[in-house]
């Protein structure tokens, strides 16, 4: 089928029906995914989305309507419940239009065809092998949970201001939590991944680091209770930051008074050495791609420079409301019912947030640490407002550092803080950095924050 061909048609026919704004945006997703559950293969599927979205505006009015069947037929019957619910809708006074014609940008190492080839039998292949990896670091050593998954998936958006754009893209991930008992211990789980945009699978590697932390893991020692510098790994600083740094430099939140950073663009706000960007062009990241989701060209934002704020992430309608430019963050999707890209109107979602690198090898950074916590991973920073900054969370797994080296593994260890005081009181960045989740960070030391024991 030409989606391009029944895009332009849903405008036509939107705009027969009388309305003066339209947009239709068709995703479709291919997912092969293999599921590990103590140590066994569960579960392998191979499963086709696909999906129609129409916006129509008329007066002030929006009319949203969407189907999973990308067929003439229904996609006219789509095209009618959308403009009757634009009929339907009262006015949104702060409306001004919809995206504009742009030219987009050449974005690299986002798409390759070996992984369109995937087959589920390969995903079966890599989840054995790490699976089998994992036992042969140590018998002590459960495989719990992981698997593979390979995404491929194409997206168009037209409407008749202008905006015809197209983009694909690709992606696999290797991915294994693990287990390990001792006679007295039994560790956290310890999770490691492999994700690319090409195919680039390294199950052994995963499987060894996941294995391994595990085995560190219940090599347990006592906490002590205090104020410590805390080495905090990407995996800690994604899960603290995205529920609270993120959530403020939303232009949506901004604009709605639930932000901190609200009239502070140009003033200081984290230490000098902290550098940001929201990069939607990085090559190879895991959320690069030439559009957002309403047809806007991604680009590379600036949040933090040296310590200074510098803007905030808008989708189209919120740059507009305030007089701004599209960041070209436009997300669709997920919500309480997990609904598809196409399923909802925009909302505003990063992109690769891009924490600048530092220069402080692994040696260094423990050395800065001192007598501090290594933390790998924390639980219920989902609690953290955003608002305040106030975060309290569990560390699972942490290790506690001695004169610059790590000693052993900690139990029942919690950290607590403010997360705009900890932007100030980063004291060394690595100078390695990976993505984990919407992050590519390198591992960070802040100087000090509260820690509570058992």
């Amino acid at each position: 089928m030409d989606y391009t061909e029944l895009c332009e048609k849903v405008l036509r026919s939107a705009e027969k029906l009388g309305a003066k704004e339209v947009e239709a945006l068709i995703v479709v997703r291919r997912a092969i995914g293999v599921e590990i559950e103590r140590a066994e293969i569960k579960t392998c599927s191979d499963v086709m989305d696909s999906g129609l979205a129409v916006r129509t505006i008329t007066n002030k009015k929006l009319g949203f309507a969407f189907t999973n069947i990308l067929a003439q037929k229904e996609a006219e019957a789509t095209v009618k419940r959308a403009v009757g619910a634009s009929k339907a809708s009262p006015k949104d006074e702060n409306w001004k239009q919809l995206p504009e014609k742009h030219g987009y940008p050449t974005v690299r190492n986002t798409y390759d065809n070996k992984i369109a080839q995937f087959t589920s039998d390969e995903a079966v292949l890599l989840c054995q092998t790490m699976i089998k990896t994992a036992y042969d670091i140590d018998k002590r050593v459960l495989p719990a949970f992981g698997g593979a998954e390979v995404t491929i998936s194409e997206g168009i958006c037209l409407n008749n201001q202008g905006v015809k754009a197209e983009d694909k893209g690709t992606s696999l991930v290797c991915a294994l939590g693990t287990m390990a008992r001792s006679k007295t211990q039994v560790s956290p789980m310890c999770f490691e991944f492999k994700a690319s945009r090409r195919y680039e699978p390294n199950p052994k590697w995963v499987a060894t680091k996941a294995a391994g932390l595990a085995i560190d893991a219940i090599n347990v020692g006592s906490a002590e209770a205090g104020r410590f510098p805390i080495l905090l790994d990407q995996f800690a600083l994604q899960s603290i930051l995205t529920f609270t740094l993120v959530q403020s430099v939303r232009g949506d939140n901004v604009a709605r008074g639930r932000s901190i950073f609200q009239n502070k663009v140009g003033k200081k706000v984290a230490g000098e050495n902290l550098t940001i960007y929201d990069n939607g062009t990085l090559p190879g990241g895991l959320r690069s791609g030439k559009m957002d989701m309403e047809g806007v060209p991604r680009q590379k934002t600036p949040i933090i420079e040296e310590g200074i704020l510098r803007g905030f992430l808008y989708n189209n309608y919120w740059a507009r409301l305030e007089g701004k430019e599209s960041t070209g963050n436009a997300g669709r999707g997920g919500g309480g019912l997990s609904l598809p890209p196409y399923g909802t109107i925009p909302n505003i979602s990063p992109t690769n947030i891009q924490l600048k690198a530092g220069t402080f090898t692994e040696e260094e950074l423990l050395e800065e640490a001192k007598n501090g916590y290594y933390v790998r991973n924390v639980q219920g920073a989902h609690q953290s407002n955003p608002e305040t900054g106030e975060f309290s969370v569990a560390l699972a797994p942490a290790w506690r550092i001695q004169q610059g080296k790590m000693t052993h593994a900690v139990k029942n260890v919690m950290i607590a803080g403010n997360v705009y005081d900890m932007l100030k009181q980063i004291s060394a960045l690595g100078k390695e950095t990976r993505q984990v989740g919407t992050f590519i960070a390198p591992k960070v030391v802040i100087s000090e924050l509260n820690v509570i024991t058992k």
